[in-house]
């Protein structure tokens, strides 16, 4: 049975309250379910790494610093594993970072501490050598190749760590949630050259997205890149948001989520101007119908709320466990962490 999704009428999901108390919020998140998708098994051989690790200042946690995962184009992707004390076997969470940031932001570290407290192990790639001035297509596309290679290795990697790669969930925060839902949803995950393994990845069982541009409604970052390429613009978009692009093979349950204040909002006058900016994102129109009947064309702005709210919606009638939650605050993770974790454990399939 599918949930219709609104902003003014989430049912609240009782699993994600009250965990954990550190860096707590005054305000729960409001949810809405489906019924779950079946989850995808399988195993990987256990492989061995070499590096320097430290201990956590508290917590229990020891973190392993500046790992080479992949090269590629004359640049080392590196990443960061946060291991909780103790034997496992603990589900895996590939933590995506966003932009304009690298693996060592504080919106992702806060993260993967607090989830690897809580019983997860947490890889945390640079998924970008570097960051653009200008978004372009090709830029956009550039950014996915290391996703795969990430995944796969922390796979490769994790039962040395105590973890269980039949157990993975994909994180990811603003830029890296945008990515995210390419990598996740799109039509492929292959490995590119010079990654550290070339097994290809297990599917994860689990994703958890926030705040992100699911169909890349920002003026100031994307109006320049379909105006210069719209049919691959465009082909993005779909491959993010029309089911008809997505991966045959897609995670048992994924959570979504958007911060209350409504982060970056675009006006619009008609939405249904053929020259507008709302066409060049939905030649169809089918991103506009879904969102009128939602009722989030009435107030005459886009925000993140809008696209996880869209995003969620078409996952659960396509027959995902799908969520969407607003959680209390601005952009980021900040005041939020007991609420991600609890997403992350949920899409792991609980502790």
């Amino acid at each position: 049975m599918n949930t219709t999704l609104n902003r003014r009428g989430l049912g609240l999901v009782a699993a994600f309250a009250l965990l954990l108390a550190a860096c707590g919020s005054d305000a729960a998140a409001t949810e809405t379910t489906t019924t779950a998708a079946a989850e995808q098994s399988a195993t990987v051989a256990e492989t061995t790494t070499t590096t320097t690790t430290r201990s956590a200042d508290d917590g229990g946690v020891t973190i392993t610093k500046d790992i080479v995962y992949l090269e590629m184009n004359g640049h080392e992707y590196l990443l960061d594993v946060y291991a909780p004390d103790g034997d496992g076997p603990w589900p895996v969470v590939i933590a995506l970072h966003g932009a304009p940031v690298f693996k060592d932001n504080t919106h992702t570290t806060v993260v993967a501490q607090a989830a690897a407290e809580a019983g997860m192990l947490v890889f945390v790639p640079n998924w970008v050598s570097e960051w653009s001035s200008g978004q372009t297509a090709e830029f956009v596309r550039a950014e996915a190749p290391a996703m795969p290679c990430a995944l796969a290795f922390a796979q490769q990697q994790a039962a040395g760590y105590g973890g269980d790669p039949n157990r993975t969930v994909v994180y990811g925060l603003s830029a890296g949630a945008t990515s995210g839902a390419m990598f996740v949803l799109g039509p492929t995950r292959d490995l590119t050259p010079g990654c550290s393994t070339q097994k290809p990845p297990i599917t994860p069982i689990g994703t958890v997205l926030g705040d992100a541009e699911y169909f890349l409604h920002n003026a100031s970052w994307w109006d320049g890149a379909f105006d210069r390429d719209l049919e691959e613009m465009q082909t993005i978009v779909a491959e993010t948001v029309d089911p008809a692009f997505w991966n045959a093979d897609l995670p048992a349950r994924i959570r979504l989520w958007a911060a209350a204040d409504g982060s970056f909002p675009r006006s619009f006058d008609d939405p249904w101007d053929e020259d507008g900016w709302f066409a060049q994102r939905d030649p169809d129109r089918t991103i506009r119908e879904d969102l009128d009947e939602l009722g989030e064309l009435d107030d005459g702005v886009i925000t993140y709320v809008d696209e996880g709210l869209l995003l969620a919606t078409r996952l659960q009638k396509a027959g995902i466990d799908a969520t969407f939650g607003i959680l209390p605050g601005g952009h980021g993770a900040t005041g939020k962490v007991p609420e991600l974790v609890a997403y992350l454990l949920d899409a792991a399939g609980g502790s």
